[in-house]
């Protein structure tokens, strides 16, 4: 998902991610929805937080 890193990029203290893991039927689909939003959310505070300390 590239709304929430850009969410957080501008600013934003949280996402919802409500909407993209109730589309799913799945559970297994939604854990892995869920992991890689979180996964693109760890990657965009990293680089958030390089920018910040150069």
């Amino acid at each position: 998902s590239v709304t929430a890193p850009m969410a957080i990029t501008a600013g934003a203290s949280g996402v919802g991610v409500g909407s993209a893991v109730n589309k799913l039927n799945d559970v297994v689909a939604m854990i892995a929805e869920v992991r890689s939003i979180a996964d693109s959310l760890k990657t965009t505070s990293f680089k958030t937080r390089e920018v910040e300390t150069r």
